[in-house]
Order: C-alpha cells, then structure tokens, then sequence
C-alpha cells in the first residue's frame, strides 16, 4: 500500500511540475505565432494616427528579457517627423524591447507594459516658427480624431547609451544629453502624466558649435515628475541631482506651452568644496581636486522665467562657505579659518 501511494504521490508531483512549464510552452508558441500582428497591429496604428512615422527592422521574441512581461525585440527602429521621404529621422536606435503582459495578449489587447531602449540617438528640434519635431511627429490625423484617450501604466522604461540632442535653430544652442543608463516608469489618465526617473548621464552644451561653460559635466538625477498635458504644466517634486561630486536638491516646474518657463529651487550643503569643484571648468577640476578641502559650504538659487528662443531667466543665487579650509599637500601650504559669502543675480540691479 505505501508503495502505490509513493508511486501516486510522484506522478502527482510530476503533473504538478510539468503542466504549468506545458502551459507555458503553450503560451510561448501562440505567442511567436501572433508576434508578427502584433507588432505589425502597433505599427499600423501609430503611423495611421499620427503624421510622424515609424520603421522598424526585424522582430524577435524575447520572453525572459522583462519577465513576467513577455517581450519582442525589435531591431533597427526609427521615427521619422514627417512621411515624407526627405524628413529627417527623430530616433534612431539599434534595439527596442516592448514588453506585453501574457494574459493581456490571450485576450487580444496589446497595451505596452515596458520599454527597454538601447544604443542609438534622439534627435529634438525646436524650429523657429517655435513648433518642435516631435510635437509634429505625433500631431494626429484626421482617422484619429474620433479615437478614445488612452490610457497607459508604462510600469518600466529603461534607457541604455542613447544620445540625445535638442538643437534650437533660432539660437543655434544644442544640449547633448549622453545617458549611460535611465529607468522609470509612468502612467498616463485624465490628461495626467505622473513619471518617476532615475538617470546617469553626461552633458554638453554647444553655442553656434562651440562648446561653452557646460562640458563633459556628469550628472545623476532622481525625480518624481508630473505632466498636465492640457496645460503643458510639468511639477518636479523635491529631488535629487548631482552635478560631479556636488549633491543638490531642485523642486519647481517648467511651462512647456509658455516659451518654456522655468520655476525651479535649487540647494545644497556639503561638509567639503565639492560644490564649487562640481561649477568649475572641466580643464581646472583636476587642479582643484589636488587640495584637501573642508568647511560647511551652502548653495541656494532660484530660477524664474522663460528659457525658448534665446531668453534667459532670472538667476538669484546665494552660496559661501564659513570654518573652511584648503591645503596643497604638495607644498604643504594651508589657508585655514576660511569664510566667504557671494551673491550672484542677473537682474536689473
């Protein structure tokens, strides 16, 4: 009798075992058999809705890259501002991994779950009549007018060795946004857009092609942001940045309807001249870093107004030091009991 019921007992532990690895083989094979309307159903979408286009390469399943999401890998894709065959590509990106929830497939709706975007570029234009390139990529079309919100939980989006530009051809100004890594995620509902971003990048700033005060600076940021898009209000919440060694906090918002106007704080404290080294021009970084520096540093700024087309905001900025001190250990020189207040504005007095 114990015999049979081991015997009972293993073959019930077997089907146990097999069957969910069975259903999900199952699931897998209807899943690379459907993969091809899938993503030719989102292509088709996206380029019939909005004046921009899409190209992709070819596809590929990918169901343990964003586990439990079962993902495609999709090469090569582009999008372009306009379908005219002489516009300019907007994203240019050597692979792309959308994920899908499994049942949410089965059913028949393809809503996007994760995105993991990986080596390429991103090109943003401001033009001068004061639209953008990508505002005009997804303007709708006529087919789209009629279509329900969407309403989108983007539960991660991962960014990988992308080049980003955003050139302003009436000030000829291009910020370069190098990210060695990005992820975050958002969702999308009422006309709200509520994102969270965690990034590492470098950043350039060239005026006319020459490069200017901000060059090769590296920055770390951590923020959670939110987007009216019927108002283009975006509201950072108190965050996290650091610019080289020197930590910051910045809350405020940006006017995306309103030549880009800015209302952003900005503060820091640090036991040591990090701060400072982290504003100063990267050929003099290395000098400072020789000295062995401590002292209670404080930095307070505000910055209010518009930034498109060429406008500069208004910058109050307050920052000092007091019980500092700064030694060459090479000459064994000293400046101690070092204390300086500095106020720094670009307004009319």
């Amino acid at each position: 009798m114990k015999s049979k019921r081991k015997k009972i007992l293993k073959k019930l532990l077997y089907w146990l075992l097999l069957l969910p690895i069975l259903l999900f083989g199952v699931l897998i094979l209807i899943i690379y058999i459907k993969q091809d309307d899938i993503i030719q159903s989102q292509l088709d979408t996206m380029n019939k809705e909005h004046k921009g286009l899409l190209k992709i390469g070819d596809t590929h399943l990918a169901p343990f890259e964003n586990f439990p999401d079962i993902s495609f890998k999709i090469d090569d894709v582009r999008i372009y501002e306009t379908q005219d065959e002489q516009a300019k590509a907007i994203l240019d990106v050597k692979d792309i991994y959308i994920g899908f929830n499994i049942w949410d497939i089965l059913k028949g709706n393809y809503d996007v779950h994760s995105l993991l975007i990986e080596d390429g570029y991103f090109n943003l234009v401001l033009h001068k009549d004061g639209t953008n390139n990508i505002q005009n990529a997804l303007a709708t079309t006529e087919e789209a007018n009629d279509s329900e919100e969407i309403h989108i939980h983007l539960q991660s989006i991962e960014l990988k060795n992308l080049d980003i530009h955003k050139y302003d051809e009436a000030t000829k100004m291009d910020v370069e946004t190098y990210i060695y890594w990005a992820e975050g995620g958002f969702k999308t509902g009422n006309g709200l857009i509520n994102a969270h971003i965690d990034t590492d990048f470098n950043l350039n700033i060239f005026d006319d092609g020459d490069t200017t005060y901000i060059h090769d600076k590296h920055f770390e940021f951590h923020t959670d942001v939110h987007i009216n898009d019927k108002t283009g209000l975006v509201t950072i919440d108190p965050s996290g940045i650091t610019m080289e060694h020197g930590d910051f906090e910045i809350e405020g918002s940006v006017d995306t309807k309103n030549d880009m106007t800015v209302d952003l704080s900005i503060s820091g404290t640090k036991p040591n001249f990090d701060m400072f080294i982290a504003f100063a021009p990267h050929e003099l970084v290395p000098v400072l870093e020789r000295y062995k520096n401590a002292g209670k540093i404080y930095f307070n700024a505000q910055i209010q107004g518009p930034t498109a087309h060429g406008k500069m905001p208004f910058l109050d900025a307050k920052f000092g030091a007091s019980e500092a001190f700064l030694e060459n250990t090479q000459k064994a020189k000293i400046v101690d009991n070092m204390g300086f207040e500095t106020h720094f504005t670009n307004g009319e007095k």
